[in-house]
This record gives C-alpha cells, structure tokens and sequence, in this order.
C-alpha cells in the first residue's frame, strides 16, 4: 500500500470511529431521556430521513437553499479577491477596508436577518447574509497568511518593473494559494449555515430552513434531525468537492 492510500485508509477509519463514538453517544442519551419529543432514537430519525427522501418538497427545498448559498458564495469570492487585490496594490484602500471587514465581522446575524427581511425580502435575505458572513473571514484569513511575507520582496517587484496586477499574480496570489483550498471549503460550509439560519428567520420559502421550522412548529423532532442531517451532508460534500477540486488546480502554487 503505497503513501497515498495509506492516508486515504486513515482518514477514512477516523472518520468511521468519529461517527461510531456520535452515534453511541446519541444512543444513549436518547435512552436515557427517553422522550421522542426531546431526542428521539437513531431508527426514529433515519425513517423520518427516508420519508424525507421521497418528498418532492424536500428536494425542492434542499435545491433552494443550495442555490442560494452557492450565489452567494460565488458574490463573495468576487468582492473578496477585488478586496484583497485593491488592499495589496494601495495602502490607503487597506486602511480604509479593514475597519469595515471588523465592523462586518461583529455584525449580530440575527438583528441583520431581521432588518434584511426588511428591505429584501425572503429570498434575497440569506444570499446577503451569506456574503455578510463569509465575506470577512475569506478577507481576514487571506491578510493573515500574507501578512508575513517580506516587504522587500514587494520592493524587488517594484524594482523590477513590475505593475500592480503582474505583482498580484506572482508574489500575493502564489502566497496565498497554500491556504485556498482549505479556507474556501470552509467557507462554502460556513454560508450554508448562515444561509440555513436567516431562512428560517425570514421563513423563505422552498428552502431546507423553511423545512426545519416547520417540522419545529409540528413537533416533528425526528424529522427535523433528518433535515438537519442533510444539511451537514450537504456541507460536507461541497466542501470535499471544492477542496480537492481547489488542491489540484493550484497544486503549482501549494507550499
């Protein structure tokens, strides 16, 4: 067995062994509340997923959340790399943004779904909370993994010749490359939660959120986790997918 799937066998057995431990202790402490309305049971809870399965209007809610959550991500990604290339080519435009990106990063998402719901409606509300969450990070993270690169080599560019994109492509971008992969995945994770959280707020309808409060409303506990469930594979899978996808297209670039 060579390095490679050597790795792959030991994730995947972690992996095993962190659900094994999850679901045991989920066993036990629906035994020990031993209400259905409180937690229900494993069974209780895969049934309710399957019959969640078969719904059309699962489906339709799951494709809206994914929709907007991947609209949103995609409005992020384009304001944080005109950001962060606007912040490394002008000083000025840095100290300008970075009191914005703190102050949006203290935002309380609640209170801002709520006004949100406000002025753009249902729908449009988690695509904009999405960015309001994501947006941030994506822009800290990266000033943080290119906050320790010599400021000599900036002026070696400059010396050079070269201009402000051509410094951008070569020196900020490679630099920051090493760490894409993993903070964009994450980030993809973090805008379904927040896309989740303000349709429940702002009850949009066709969504996983919408879904999830009304399963709330009815008492449906089991079918809630089922949903839940869902959205956790969801995240997961994306995230996988834009990790791997991320790693080998930037694999150039990688430390």
């Amino acid at each position: 067995m060579n390095k490679r799937a050597k790795r792959w066998a030991f994730n995947a057995l972690y992996v095993a062994a962190v659900i094994a431990v999850a679901l045991g202790v989920w066993a036990i402490a629906a035994a020990a509340v031993g209400s259905e309305f409180v937690l229900p049971e494993i069974s209780t809870t895969l049934s309710a997923l399957r019959v969640a399965l078969k719904s059309a209007d699962f489906w339709s809610g799951l494709f809206g959340t994914v929709l907007r959550s991947v609209i949103g991500y995609f409005i992020s990604l384009g304001l944080f790399f005109i950001a962060f290339f606007l912040s490394t080519a002008f000083y000025s435009f840095a100290r300008i943004v970075e009191p914005i990106i703190s102050a949006l990063r203290s935002l309380p998402a609640v209170a801002v779904t709520l006004i949100l719901t406000l002025a753009v409606g249902a729908h449009g509300t988690p695509v904009v909370l999405g960015v309001l969450v994501i947006f941030p990070i994506l822009y800290s993270s990266a000033k943080a993994r290119t906050a320790t690169v010599p400021a000599e080599l900036v002026e070696v560019c400059r010396i050079c010749g070269a201009g402000k994109i051509k410094t951008f492509t070569s020196l900020w971008l490679p630099c920051l490359a090493g760490a894409l992969p993993e903070s964009l995945a994450t980030a993809f994770s973090y805008n379904i939660k927040a896309v989740i959280g303000a349709e429940i707020l702002a009850q949009t309808a066709e969504s996983l959120g919408m879904l999830m409060k009304l399963a709330q409303i009815y008492l449906e506990p089991a079918l809630l986790i089922a949903y839940v469930i869902a959205a956790v594979a969801v995240a997961v899978l994306c995230e996988c997918v834009i990790r791997g996808a991320l790693k080998i297209v930037l694999r150039k670039y990688s430390d």
